[in-house]
Formats: C-alpha cells, sequence, structure tokens
C-alpha cells in the first residue's frame, strides 16, 4: 500500500510528510512523495523562453524532493517524483490513481494552510478541492503536526445519514489492522440549550453509538478495544473542544450525501469539525471501499 503525499516546500509540506510517516508506520504503507508541477507547453525551439522556464521549473521540483526526504523518518521506505498537472488537486488525484504508479494509492495526505494556527486547520484551495473531488481517502494534517513512531486510536465520527455505516465498517477494518484502540464518536449540537429535547437527542445519540459498538466488537473480536463518546455543546466545535484527543490519534469522518460514489464532498458538519480538531482528519469518500490487504486509511 501507498500514500500520495503532496509536498510544497514549507511547513505545509513538512506537516504532510510527518503525518504520511505516521500513519507509514510500523510498515504499513510506503509513501510516494509528490511535487506536482505544470503541464508543460509544446515547443520546438530548445532556446525559447518557454523552454527556459519549464527546464528551470522541473530543476526546482526536483531540489524540493530532496528536500521532502530530509524530513522522512528512518524506518519508513519513501520515494520522490514530480507530477504534471494542470493543477496540483488534478496532478494528485493522477499519482494516486494513475495505474502506471501501481495501486490505487489509500490515501493522499496533504498539510493545513499556513495561515492556520499552530495545532488547527485552515482549508487552503489545494486542499478544498481534493475534499470536493478525490476518489480516495484524504488526510489532513494540522498545523505544526508532530510525528509519533505510529497511530495509537482511530476515532470514527458516527451518524444516523446513509452512508455512515459504511464509514463505520472503514473504521473497524483500519483499526482491526493496525491492531489500535477504536473510538465510535457522536457529537450533538444543542443550540441556545438542551432542555428536554436536547436530553432526549443526547440520549438517542448514546443508543446509536452503543447498537455500532456492539457491531463493531463483534467484527473485531478482541483485536481492538471499542469504546463510545458523545460530544455536545451549543454548537459542532464545542462538540469536539469538549472531547479528549490523544495525540497519536486520527478521526475518520465520511463525505456528505452529496457525493457520488466513491467521491470526496465534505459537507457542513465535517467542515465545522475540521476547525476545531486538534488531531489530524482522515476525509473518506463516500461508499468506499478500501482497497484488498489494505491499512487504509
Amino acid at each position: 500500500m501507498r500514500y500520495v503525499v503532496g509536498y510544497v516546500p514549507n511547513q505545509h509540506g513538512v506537516d504532510a510528510v510527518t503525518l504520511a510517516a505516521t500513519l507509514a508506520a510500523a510498515g504499513t504503507a510506503t509513501l510516494d512523495i509528490v511535487v506536482v508541477t505544470p503541464v508543460e507547453t509544446v515547443t520546438f525551439d530548445m532556446y525559447s523562453p518557454d523552454h527556459a522556464y519549464f527546464s528551470q521549473v522541473e530543476k526546482q521540483g526536483k531540489e524540493w524532493l530532496d528536500a521532502a526526504m530530509t524530513h522522512v523518518p528512518d524506518g519508513v521506505t519513501a520515494t520522490a517524483r514530480l507530477v504534471h498537472g494542470e493543477s496540483v488537486t488534478e496532478g494528485l488525484i493522477h499519482a494516486a490513481t494513475d495505474p502506471a504508479a501501481g495501486d490505487e494509492a489509500g490515501l493522499v495526505v496533504i498539510g493545513a494552510a499556513q495561515r492556520g494556527l499552530l495545532g488547527r486547520f485552515t482549508v487552503g484551495s489545494v486542499a478544498g478541492a481534493l475534499l470536493h473531488s478525490s476518489p480516495v481517502p484524504v488526510a489532513l494534517a494540522p498545523a505544526g503536526y508532530e510525528g509519533h513512531p505510529a497511530i495509537t486510536r482511530i476515532t470514527c465520527a458516527t451518524g444516523t445519514r446513509e452512508g455512515a455505516d459504511a464509514l463505520v465498517t472503514v473504521a473497524i477494518d483500519s483499526a482491526g489492522r493496525r491492531g489500535v484502540p477504536l473510538r465510535l464518536m457522536s457529537l450533538v449540537a444543542l443550540g441556545d440549550g438542551p432542555g428536554e429535547d436536547g436530553d432526549a437527542r443526547v440520549a438517542a445519540a448514546r443508543a446509536h453509538a452503543d447498537r455500532l459498538a456492539e457491531k463493531a466488537n463483534a467484527a473485531l473480536q478482541g483485536r481492538s478495544e471499542v469504546t463510545t463518546v458523545v460530544g455536545h455543546g451549543h454548537s459542532l466545535e464545542d462538540c469536539v473542544q469538549a472531547l479528549d484527543f490523544s495525540p497519536g490519534e486520527i478521526v475518520l469522518v465520511g463525505s456528505s450525501r452529496l457525493a457520488g460514489p466513491r467521491r470526496l464532498f465534505i459537507g457542513a458538519s465535517a467542515s465545522k469539525m475540521l476547525r476545531a480538531l486538534p488531531v489530524p482528519m482522515v476525509v473518506v469518500p463516500r461508499e468506499y471501499e478500501p482497497p484488498a490487504g489494505s491499512f487504509a486509511p
């Protein structure tokens, strides 16, 4: 299994490499580090300004790849290459799905926008485009992400809408293969106050999470510990901030119902969660099935 890592020559790119290395620890995957450069226009004159420009872009891209490789820790296998694309998003999706590169990638990994607060997310143009088009899961590293020897827990954001069960199945598979605890998380935004209706919604969320936990325990058969948690507050951001997250965990969320099959389309709820999370988020396409034998995400 390989993870495509979108690298740029700043902290944004370092965060992506660091997260990908954490996800790939213990030999679960190799890193396919990619720098996307513009598609070269056809020219027959080797001395033309266009030819000189693209030659310089290629030279600079290779220097960036060399820099990216210095951030790969010992014990993690990585390769680095240039990919041409009309946009960075197109280049990363092509790198993840091109049969010439091997099997489909298990993840595309990118960093948060540079202007984000330390430990928080700000979605830039590349992340925004990927989160509305990628056919494979996208992992986002918070600003200033510090690496870990391995993932220590997977938290899955559960819901009652169509497609939620498919996401839980991916989370169960990932936790079981990695041998890490699985936490099923439900969030209930109560608005101005709980009241009787709010109390009933929280109770319903707990009951739903418990039912999913039964399913997870039956599937995992003791390979991973399964727990549940319900966060509630005035807003979804408050719900997230009321919960504890360990430094080595990741959070899985699903795509909006607006997404086509095997496509990402991040919804409003996931976008709000993203702004409040202090740990990496992995957004999984609708109806996604991990490649056979993979450790994705």
